[in-house]
This record gives C-alpha cells, structure tokens and sequence, in this order.
C-alpha cells in the first residue's frame, strides 16, 4: 500500500510541473499589417541651397515686410503610371514669432526679428510650415514633373538685425 501512495504522489508531481510547463510556453499573436505600393517617383535632388539673396534690414520696414521672392524646384523623375499626385508637406524650425515661417538656424551673428515664407509659386499661396492640411499637386503619370515654389524673407518683428539669414527645411512627399 505504500508504494501506490508514492506512485500517486509522483504521478501527482509530474501533473503539477507539466502544469507549469504549459503556462511558462503560453503563445501570444501578433498582428502584421503593411502595404505594398507600386513605384513611385524619385526625387532629382535630395539636397538643394537656395541662396534667396542679400537684403538691407532697412528693406523691412514693419512686421509682414517681405523680401523679393527666389523660386526653387522640386524635381521627381521616374513617376510611376500610377501616380497621378502628390501632397508635400515642409518641414523644419517654426519661427517663435510666427509659426508659419521657418525660422532661421541658431548659431553666432544670426539676423533677428526675421524668418522664412514659403510660396506655392503658381497660386502664390502661403504654404505654412509643418503644416497637416496641405494643397495636393497633380502630376503627370508616366513622366518626369517638376513643382516649384519660391522663399522670401519676412519681418517679424518692427526692427530686424541684420546677420546670416540661413534655415534648413525638409520636404515629405505622399503620393496619390
């Protein structure tokens, strides 16, 4: 009789670690999702300077005083067939004056009171920065496009510094 009574309490034991076996091994899921997309365009110039020009701090006489404008090109080559659009969002510093300008990088001898417009240059429409809700432009499916805008100086405050008027700004392209 006593050994049953060992042979149940081994038994016993083994059922308690199988127990444990199975919760240490539990399986959880894991959602994948994901899109594959056809060919888009390629972008001609990854990184580009616009040298927008020299101006006289006199030249901004108030707050929303704008310099002449320099156009600048967005070239994509290799555009898919598919792709009939495309939304470019600017990206970069906002101006702690204006939150619609860039403002101008942080360094030594920086202008001050000044920062940076960009202008949909067909529609001469303000495109702010880092801005969610932005104007689509159509492309030519098959085909190279090219999209330009233009920058321009812009005072933000009733007397600007003079100094080195630099920025960097980024471009996000979503096709259509």
């Amino acid at each position: 009789m006593k050994s049953t009574f060992l042979s149940s309490s081994l038994l016993i034991s083994l059922l308690a670690i199988s127990a444990n076996l199975r919760a240490e091994t539990a399986t959880s899921n894991l959602l994948i999702t994901g899109n594959i997309l056809s060919r888009t365009c390629e972008v001609e110039n990854d990184t580009q300077t616009v040298n927008i020009g020299k101006f006289s701090a006199s030249d901004f006489t108030a707050v929303g005083s704008v310099s002449a404008q320099k156009e600048f090109d967005i070239k994509l080559t290799g555009c898919d067939s598919s792709v009939s659009g495309v939304v470019i969002r600017f990206t970069g510093t906002a101006d702690k004056d204006n939150s619609r300008l860039l403002a101008l990088s942080d360094g030594d001898n920086m202008a001050k009171g000044i920062g940076i417009e960009i202008v949909d240059n067909k529609s001469l429409l303000l495109i702010p920065i880092n801005q969610e809700d932005v104007p689509a432009y159509s492309l030519t499916p098959g085909a190279d496009n090219t999209l330009t805008f233009a920058l321009r100086y812009k005072s933000t405050q009733d007397v600007v510094v003079p100094g080195n008027a630099a920025a960097v700004m980024y471009f996000d392209l979503q096709y259509q």
